[in-house]
C-alpha cells in the first residue's frame, strides 16, 4: 500500500519528474519514509542495502575512512537527490559510509520491487541509468581535481560545478554544508579552505559569507579551476561577470 502524501510528494521532486505515474506508484509501493536525528548513520560500509534512499529533508553525506581513521567525503545528498543507487544490484553490498549532516527526512525504496518491475517493463532502468551514469562522471572528475590540481583549483571547479539558488536577486552556491566539510571533500583542512576562499574574495572573485558564496566573476573561476594552482589569476576583480552555479554535493553514489 502506498502512502498518497508521500506518493504527492515524490511527484513532485526532479528526480521522478519524467517517470510515468504508474511506475513511480509502483515503485513507492512499501516504500518507506523516516526521519533522522543529526549525525546519525544511515549505512555503513560493506552493509547489506537492497534498495536505494532519497533525501526529501536535511543532508546526507557519503564518505569513507581510512585505516588511521581518516575522513573522505565523496558526496554530499540535498532534498530531492537519491543515494545507494551503486548497491541496487549485484551483490548491494554499500560502497560507503553514509550519515545525516542535519536532521533528515528519507525515504527508503525496495530493490526487490524495482528487480520485479524490470522484469515486467525494462524501460524503467533507462531512469537509473542516466543518474548513475552523471554520478559516474562527477566521480571521475572528482578523482581528476584531488589528484591533478591544487587546493585552489579543487575548490574553484567544486564551485563551477555547482546548482544555482536564486536569493534576493543573486544567484548565490549554497553550500549547504560547514567549510569543514568542504575541506573533507576537497581534501585540505578548514584553516587551507578559508584562506584559499579569502583570496578569491580579494580578487573580486567571489563573496564569501559563512554558507553561502556568491560567484561575481565566472570567468575568473573558470581560470583557477583550469590552472588548478597556486598563482593568482590575472585581471581577476576588474569586472563582475555572471554569476555560477550551486553545488551542494559533489559530494555523487
Amino acid at each position: 500500500m502506498t502512502d498518497v502524501s508521500l506518493l504527492l510528494t515524490l511527484k513532485s521532486l526532479d528526480f521522478f519528474r519524467e517517470l510515468p505515474s504508474e511506475q513511480l506508484t509502483a515503485l513507492a509501493t512499501g516504500a518507506v519514509a523516516k526521519t533522522y536525528a543529526a549525525k546519525t548513520r544511515v549505512a555503513s560500509e560493506r552493509d547489506t542495502v537492497r534498495g536505494f534512499f532519497l533525501v526529501l529533508t536535511g543532508r546526507v553525506k557519503l564518505f569513507k575512512l581510512g585505516d588511521d581513521g581518516k575522513e573522505q567525503t565523496l558526496y554530499v545528498f540535498g532534498p530531492g537527490e537519491p543515494f545507494c543507487l551503486g548497491a541496487l544490484f549485484g551483490e548491494g553490498l554499500f560502497p560507503a559510509h553514509a550519515e545525516t549532516l542535519t536532521r533528515s527526512r528519507l525515504v527508503f525504496f525496495s530493490g526487490q520491487v524495482l528487480e520485479d518491475m524490470a522484469r515486467r517493463d525494462p524501460s524503467i532502468l533507462f531512469h537509473f541509468l542516466r543518474v548513475v551514469s552523471g554520478r559516474l562522471k562527477e566521480a571521475m572528475e572528482m578523482i581528476e581535481s584531488l589528484s591533478l590540481k591544487g587546493l585552489p583549483g579543487r575548490i574553484a571547479g567544486f564551485l563551477l560545478h555547482a546548482r544555482e539558488e536564486n536569493r534576493d536577486g543573486r544567484r548565490l552556491v549554497a553550500l549547504g554544508i560547514s567549510q569543514r566539510e568542504l575541506a573533507k571533500i576537497v581534501g585540505a583542512t578548514p584553516e587551507a579552505v578559508s584562506r584559499v576562499l579569502g583570496r578569491l574574495s580579494r580578487q573580486g572573485v567571489v563573496r564569501s559569507t559563512g554558507r553561502e558564496i556568491e560567484i561575481l566573476d565566472r570567468q575568473g573561476l573558470a581560470a583557477v579551476a583550469g590552472r588548478g594552482g597556486d598563482a593568482p589569476v590575472a585581471g581577476c576583480g576588474r569586472r563582475r561577470g555572471k554569476v555560477g552555479h550551486l553545488f551542494q554535493k559533489k559530494a555523487t553514489p
